[in-house]
């Protein structure tokens, strides 16, 4: 509606119709795999010590962290989600802090039964009690934990008479506060102080407008405790300082988690808007179970292909491993992507040679990749496939790659003095098309991805022929820049695309359906996987241009 003026002026408005498409991350990842120490919802990792700092150092046969530090030697986005065994067996490591100064260090609980609440510090445990310590995560790891109460400061200090001593008042700042000092066993058994951290069972804050209230100076930012207070004791009431330090018990790591475990934990990956990712690692877990699981989470999302591994029990043979892609796991999907064999790598912890699934290897340089060329470009090869592993398990002969490449298994090959890559960017659809290639796919994931955001704008707005010149505007604009950086095949003559939002595809019937139709026409880059060199002899007075005019190579 037009505003009505009352008076003469000039009156300024401003209408945006500078729709633009955003960027979308193209190797965000997503692991699932066992822990013995760590948190159990999904956390962002962005650097390897990060993740050793989180979830521990890898030690053999767990290829969860062997697949993460792979993956963070050219990646900086993992969302990581440690799995426990569905049977609550998994128990944290606790001790609840007295008012006698004294304490119980089997505070535990089990993960997943009783959260970290109030409830479970008052209702569970001695009247006495001011506030229980818990380790941050479940598993025998808090076990290690001793924490160590000092510099407690009541509201007044008394002299021998029982009088108050102004002369030894405490700073307001400082009433009511106390340190936790924590303590942590280090591998040698010796005791080594990893945090200190000044609180108070008050909400107050100290001179530098830090809240020193103990859960919300503590949770959330220790690596090692999680703290709840006892709101039915009085929050003038400290616990008494004491130099010994108390014991954190009862953590136990739990049973071993199965299929299902894993399953359902790659299930919290399934919203894409709640989380946003690229890539699926599948970190050695090739339970037939799990594979279909990261293939059905990656096509119900679209945006995002899954790095799948070969057992390792069938890496023996390739007769094995393609008996097994084709009768066992047998997966048709443009979604996922199996790579084999296994890899062999110098674990710097236990200084040992490992053998590891390449997952976190492969999504290492679909990242680097991306960062020296782009998505459309294959990752493989000897220019963005070079693996950084010692050997891999088997060295294919020609043939025994063509075999595998058939059965959409991509090898990874040794070839001596050239180093180690990854031979092949199959995707596991069994119909051969475009999509039949990895950089295709991920392509297309990022167009996808990134024109559904930007679409998002257009919902509720009118079907009109102005809505749609803005459409097609905002996605030529878009694409325009891909195809300038080579993302498009344009040896036709066009610029490898077209965009259609017209009276054509939006027709009465669509438009009175509430809908609007967008559709856009691609041709994606191909990469050159199969090279022929063809050598030509020709007598000494032969013509080469003569030759090459009358099509004689051909």
């Amino acid at each position: 509606m037009s505003r009505v003026y009352l008076s003469p002026g000039v009156y300024v408005k401003e209408k945006d119709i500078s729709d633009l498409i955003p960027a979308v991350a193209t190797t965000s990842a997503a692991l699932v795999g066992y822990s013995k120490k760590g948190d159990l919802g999904l956390t962002l990792i962005t650097n390897s010590q990060q993740f050793i700092s989180h979830f521990g150092e890898p030690t053999p046969g767990n290829y969860f962290h062997y697949t993460a530090l792979a993956f963070l030697e050219q990646g900086n986005t993992l969302w990581c989600r440690r799995v426990r065994n569905s049977n609550n067996s998994t128990l944290y490591a606790g001790a609840n802090i007295k008012e006698d100064g004294s304490a119980n260090p089997n505070a535990a609980f089990a993960a997943g039964t009783v959260d970290k609440t109030e409830a479970y510090c008052c209702d569970s445990l001695e009247t006495d009690t001011l506030f229980c310590i818990f380790a941050r995560n479940p598993g025998e790891w808090g076990n290690r934990i001793s924490v160590k109460v000092k510099n407690v400061v009541q509201t007044y200090y008394l002299d021998l008479n029982g009088d108050v001593d102004f002369t030894r008042a405490a700073d307001v700042t400082d009433q009511y506060t106390f340190e936790i000092e924590v303590w942590w066993e280090n591998d040698d058994g010796v005791d080594e102080k990893v945090e200190t951290w000044k609180v108070s069972r008050k909400t107050k804050i100290d001179g530098n407008g830090i809240q020193l209230y103990l859960e919300d100076r503590i949770n959330e930012y220790s690596d090692y405790i999680w703290v709840v207070d006892n709101p039915y004791m009085v929050d003038t009431e400290l616990p008494k300082p004491d130099t010994t330090a108390f014991n954190l018990g009862g953590g136990a790591d739990g049973d071993t988690p199965g299929a299902g475990d894993y399953v359902t934990a790659w299930g919290d990956f399934e919203n894409p808007d709640n989380i946003d990712i690229r890539i699926l690692l599948n970190g050695g877990l090739t339970a037939l179970a799990v594979q279909n699981e990261m293939k059905r989470i990656a096509e119900a999302r679209m945006d995002c292909i899954a790095i799948l591994d070969m057992p390792y029990t069938q890496i023996s043979s390739v007769s094995n491993m393609i008996n097994w892609r084709n009768a066992t796991q047998n997966i048709n999907s443009s979604y996922t992507a199996l790579y084999a064999p296994w890899v062999k790598m110098h674990d710097p912890y236990s200084d040992k040679v490992v053998e590891v699934p390449p997952s976190g290897y492969i999504g290492a340089q679909f990242a680097y990749n991306d960062y020296v060329s782009d998505v459309w470009y294959a990752p493989a090869g000897f220019n963005r496939g070079q693996l950084n592993i010692l050997s891999i398990t088997s060295v294919f002969t020609q043939g025994e790659r063509d075999n595998l490449y058939e059965s959409q298994i991509n090898p990874l090959q040794t070839f001596r003095g050239q180093g180690n890559v990854i031979w092949g960017q199959r995707t596991q659809q069994w119909k051969r098309s475009a999509l039949s290639s990895v950089n295709v796919r991920r392509l297309l994931i990022i167009i996808e991805k990134a024109l559904a955001v930007a679409l998002r704008s257009f919902a509720f707005e009118p079907n009109s022929e102005l809505t749609r010149f803005r459409v097609v505007s905002m996605i030529e604009e878009y694409m325009d820049t891909l195809s300038a950086a080579g993302a498009f095949q344009t040896e036709g003559g066009d610029k490898g695309y077209a965009v259609v939002c017209d009276e054509n595809n939006n027709t009465p019937a669509i438009i009175d359906s509430n809908e609007l139709h967008v559709d856009l026409f691609v041709k994606p880059s191909r990469a050159a996987e199969f090279i022929q060199l063809q050598t030509i002899i020709t007598s000494t007075g032969a013509s080469f241009e003569e030759l090459v005019a009358k099509g004689v190579m051909f």
